[in-house]
């Protein structure tokens, strides 16, 4: 059971990733600047779409806190897909722009080595953000929260920028120029994997795709172990936010009574309930053995 303080840490969650950023955006275009380190004031940029994705998980809790109505019967779980989706596409989007300049400095004319400042502030990045995409991958795991796990890799994401800084700072210091621009293309094809994974998971949460391969075993053994269900089939499996709705048949045999088949079938809705916490809604179909 998740205990208080993961539900402060779920409270605080979106707060705390829009005021660090926000922090981290200002700091690195300053040192970009100063320090003449295009790599670093990119990084900033990269920061700064943090920040909207941070504003997302703000989105997807006063929607997940609203009831279900006559417009929208099955409530607002979806609406973490939808966020996690436009996290995803702002992230690609952040790696595009950072692919075009990456290429564009490597067409220009190699300028004077950035100062060593642009290290040090991608140092306390790397170290900020690592810290940051664990304690939201934390929450967001805890919570099966989409939203708040698509931010955890977007700062996962920043933590490779950052790294790429350092090659291109060290790299130039060392007579080896345009080592930033392509280590900047390296990163940015981890970025894009990561945020396209993130994608395809929020394309099929929207699409009521399975999730039988995560919950399909779990849900059979329970269902087996009530008194009277012969069999198991037709398991049917999808997400709705941040719970699982499953339908499922269980096959009984033929000298049951309807009302001994419909006591059956209540019991296997309330094992399952006790059994698979992250279940919200099951519908069970009483079939002759």
């Amino acid at each position: 059971m998740k205990d208080e303080r993961c539900e402060i840490c779920r409270g605080r969650v979106a707060s705390v990733g829009i005021w660090v950023n926000v922090i981290l955006v200002l700091t690195k275009i300053v040192v970009g600047v100063t320090s003449g380190s295009k790599a670093c004031i990119a990084d900033g940029l990269h920061s700064a779409s943090n920040i909207i994705t941070a504003g997302t998980i703000l989105v997807c809790q006063k929607f997940n806190a609203r009831q279900a109505n006559d417009d929208f019967n099955h409530g607002f779980g979806k609406v973490e897909f939808l966020a996690a989706g436009l996290v995803s596409l702002i992230v690609i989007t952040g790696a595009a722009v950072l692919i075009m300049l990456s290429i564009k400095h490597l067409l220009v004319e190699p300028s004077e080595p950035p100062h060593l400042s642009a290290v040090l502030i991608a140092v306390i990045s790397i170290a900020t953000n690592e810290m940051l995409f664990r304690y939201m991958r934390c929450v967001g795991t805890q919570f099966k929260s989409q939203s708040i796990l698509a931010n955890a890799w977007a700062n996962r994401a920043d933590c490779f920028s950052s790294v790429a800084v350092l090659i291109g700072v060290f790299g130039s210091r060392l007579g080896i120029p345009h080592l930033d621009p392509i280590a900047a293309l390296m990163v940015v094809a981890a970025i894009i994997k990561i945020s396209g994974s993130i994608l395809n998971d929020s394309i099929k949460g929207l699409m009521d795709g399975s999730v039988n391969h995560i919950y399909g075993e779990e849900i059979k053994d329970v269902v087996r172990e009530v008194e009277g269900v012969q069999s198991m089939s037709g398991l049917k499996t999808r997400h709705i936010g941040q719970h699982i709705w499953a339908e499922l048949d269980i096959h009984v045999e033929p000298l049951y009574s309807l009302s001994d088949a419909a006591y059956i079938a209540e019991r296997v809705r309330q094992t399952l309930y006790a059994r698979v916490p992250d279940l919200e809604e099951v519908m069970v179909h009483v079939r002759p053995h």
